[in-house]
């Protein structure tokens, strides 16, 4: 996602940058002369610039503290810093395509929101706003994982470090995309439990959007979706260094990470690094209980949950004199995992015995390595605002399993280690013609996945995608839709079959070849409002969409051991279409006082994809009951809230969500679905530059459940946050689940096997940015 940029941060950015350093310098010197003999210490504030109705970071804005007048820019993550000699009594904030505004400077800390003008944008303008959703949302809370928990109607699904699981709105894996530059990253989406790789750290911005029926974001994107953005000429500005690294106890973990970017003139590099090490997970539990065997966690850890992550990205930017931006981006990542021994087969007491030291990796253990290339365009706008852009992407992804060989019943063991192997390629190719109301563009998106190992699960598969894509505006609302064609194929899959004796007997038919066109696409309508005096704004939407079923719900016949079952895919499945409305309202955000905000939704699904109990069991003696993929009908509906209260250095907030999912025909619920949740939040500062945060969560009772899910207790989290800004830094302590309290996750796998979520760590981490064109360190929430 590129957030939304001004002239000053687009087409204009040399020319306003020389103004502002002048500026600068002109009037530090003066305040230089007239602060020799002043007896008080200068006066700083920090803060932020955001876009009023996308809530997004503006970099490039102009702010200029009176009375001195000295004056700076907000960098790429729209932070600022500023200071008077003799104190501050009020903020100007300007930049072109929004009213500027002027603050009473009432702490050391402010945030800014400006609102847009009520005229045509100018080209710059347009070319950055458009590509991002109306309804997205930043999360510029670090870490993700932790912004993900603390979002209403978002959570996470902590698979260790180096891959994330989104949960939007009760849905994830196949009906959550994730983008990276605008790219769908594929590798390892095979299954809905396990996530994608990708290290927050090395972007410069990320955000959410709820929902399906957006355009842009694919046909996946049913629930809706996470934009992760790189370095590139358009969102950086000069030479910075990105620093951090943290250490935690309760849950060893040692992360450090690198960022460096230049951005100069009409050139621009980047080079960024993380790793991550990291124990196994510490649960306050030292026993559990599986299919009426009780278990004994020797030392309260899931032996064997450890592991290590590596990811790097590399990218390069240019501007040619016609005013077209061209842009290179390479990321690789690799992790490696221990996995839990309970999710191969049933557990053995043996098998759950302590690891050898803290960061032990034995096996069961899964490998998964991603390599990433993309190339982006944008050419110069023209005299009447329109615009062409394209970009094109490669991606090879590897997932492999490595268990103790075993028969599946009957039969001889295997002769390796290797149970499942996955590989796959993909590319993407995207074609935009941009213009002051309208949008057009084609996609064209294909995968081709070769499967291996003793642990049948999917067939090799190929799929390609095409889609033609329209927006515009019409009397202030946006119209929206895009039409899908995928051309699906699958192999066929067998095994020989074996008696008591150890004698073959037949063949085993795991999957059925096939070949098959499906269409897809979606309709969608926006229409935003705000009140007379724009205190009180919002949207609301209507859209039809359809997702073509993955190949995993089509070809699956086998024990997934991320869901704990046998798995059977069902290859009569057709596009799973739904029904959407949904809609936002949110007080204009305010310095000082009440901030709040609502989003409510309604869907009715057409066919809705799920795991269901069967009347059969696995052919294999420790699978257990077999859940097979079937489309029924389903309702869903839900509520997020927020609101918070500021006053001087305090703020006091409270967030919560409410799901509903049913299953139409039988009135159950869902599996998965995500049990009402609170969060209450107290935060204070010092004008040292001390920070704290005091949070409590309510976790209800899963209320609704599906058919053979078990009810899960609630439960009250507590965590806090101990911050300290410095001219090096900023210092952070955080303590999560303070008291330790023992509480089931209903969204985990691990919720199968009765184990608990993480218990208490404690972690202590630094981060800094130094500039290295102005030879100064300066601090931002880029963590």
């Amino acid at each position: 996602m590129f957030p939304p940029k001004t002239r000053c941060a687009r087409r204009d950015s040399l020319r306003c940058t020389r103004w502002i350093g002048l500026l600068s310098a002109a009037f530090a010197l003066w305040a230089n002369a007239n602060a020799v003999n002043a007896q008080s210490q200068p006066h700083v504030i920090e803060g932020h610039v955001l876009h009023a109705s996308l809530q997004s970071k503006l970099p490039g804005v102009l702010v200029m503290a009176w009375p001195c007048g000295l004056a700076t820019a907000t960098d790429a993550s729209g932070a600022f810093r500023v200071a008077c000699p003799h104190g501050i009594d009020s903020l100007s904030v300007s930049c072109v395509g929004f009213e500027a505004r002027s603050i009473l400077a009432s702490g050391d800390h402010l945030d800014v929101w400006l609102e847009p003008l009520n005229v045509d944008l100018d080209q710059a303008l347009v070319a950055t706003v458009r590509t991002q959703e109306l309804e997205a949302s930043p999360l510029s809370r670090a870490p993700l994982l932790e912004a993900l928990d603390a979002t209403p109607g978002l959570q996470s699904l902590d698979l260790g470090a180096g891959m994330i699981q989104p949960v939007i709105r009760g849905l994830f894996g196949a009906r959550v995309v994730v983008l990276e530059d605008g790219v769908p990253q594929r590798g390892g989406r095979w299954g809905i439990d396990h996530g994608v790789l990708v290290a927050p750290e090395l972007q410069v911005a990320q955000s959410w959007t709820p929902g399906g029926g957006h355009v842009w974001m694919g046909p996946d994107a049913m629930g809706g979706g996470l934009r992760f953005e790189s370095p590139t000429l358009l969102n950086t500005s000069g030479v910075r260094t990105n620093f951090g690294a943290s250490g935690r106890i309760g849950n060893a973990q040692g992360r450090v990470h690198v960022l460096h970017t230049s951005t100069r003139d009409n050139g621009h590099w980047h080079a960024g690094i993380s790793l991550s090490r990291f124990g196994s997970t510490q649960v306050p539990q030292r026993t559990f209980s599986y299919i009426g065997r009780t278990y004994e966690l020797v030392t309260g850890a899931l032996p064997n949950t450890g592991g290590q992550s590596a990811h790097a990205v590399l990218g390069f930017g240019r501007r040619f004199p016609s005013g077209g931006v061209a842009s290179w981006s390479m990321r690789a990542s690799d992790v490696r995992q221990g996995l839990f021994p309970g999710i191969v087969g049933v557990p053995v007491q043996g098998d759950l015995e302590p690891n050898a030291h803290r960061f032990e990796v034995r096996i069961p253990v899964q490998h998964a390595s991603r390599l990433a290339s993309s190339f982006q365009w944008e050419g110069p706008a023209d005299t009447g605002g329109k615009q062409w852009t394209g970009k094109a992407a490669a991606a090879f992804n590897r997932r492999l399993e490595f268990a103790p060989p075993h028969a599946h019943g009957w039969g001889p063991e295997p002769d390796n280690d290797l149970s499942l192997s996955f590989e796959e390629h993909s590319v993407f190719i995207e074609g935009r013609r941009l213009g002051p109301h309208t949008k057009l563009g084609v996609q064209a998106e294909g995968q081709w996945v070769q499967t291996a190992g003793w642990e049948f699960l999917v067939p090799s598969h190929r799929r390609l995608r095409g889609s033609l894509l329209a927006e515009g505006t019409l009397r202030k609302a946006t119209l929206a839709a895009r039409l899908d064609g995928v051309i699906a194929h699958q192999e066929g899959y067998q095994e020989p079959q074996y008696n008591a004796e150890g004698a073959v007997i037949g063949v085993d038919v795991r999957a059925l070849p096939f070949e098959r066109v499906v269409p897809g696409g979606m309709v969608s309508w926006l229409r935003p409002f705000a009140s007379e005096n724009r205190l009180v704004r919002g949207s609301f939407a209507v859209a039809v969409h359809g997702r073509v079923p993955s190949n995993q719900e089509w070809g699956a016949n086998g024990i997934h051991h991320g869901t704990f079952r046998f798995e059977q895919g069902n290859p009569d499945l057709r596009t799973e279409w739904t029904a959407e409305s949904r809609a936002s309202i949110r007080r204009t955000p305010n310095d000082d006082g009440w901030n709040w905000q609502a989003d409510a939704f309604v869907a009715i699904h057409d066919g809705f994809i799920s795991l269901t109990p069967s009347a059969t069991f696995a052919p294999i003696s420790h699978a257990g009951q077999v859940y097979a993929f079937r489309a029924n009908d389903a309702f869903r509906t839900g509520l997020e809230a927020t609101a918070s209260y500021r006053r001087g250095r305090h703020q006091w907030s409270g967030a919560g969500s409410a799901l509903g999912q049913w299953d139409i025909r039988t009135g159950l619920g869902l599996p998965f679905t995500t049990p009402t949740q609170l969060r209450l939040a107290w935060e204070g500062s010092a004008q040292s530059g001390l920070r704290m945060e005091i949070a409590g969560r309510v976790v209800a009772p899963s209320w609704l459940t599906a058919r053979n899910e078990a009810h899960t207790p609630g439960a009250v989290l507590a965590d806090a946050t101990l911050s300290q800004t410095t001219k090096q830094g900023e210092w952070s302590l955080q303590v999560h689940n303070a008291f330790n309290t023992p509480w089931l996750d209903h969204i985990s796998a691990y919720r199968a096997l009765g184990l608990v979520a993480q218990g208490r760590w404690v972690q202590l981490s630094f981060s800094t940015a130094l500039e290295h064109s102005s030879n100064k360190k300066n601090t931002h929430d880029n963590k």
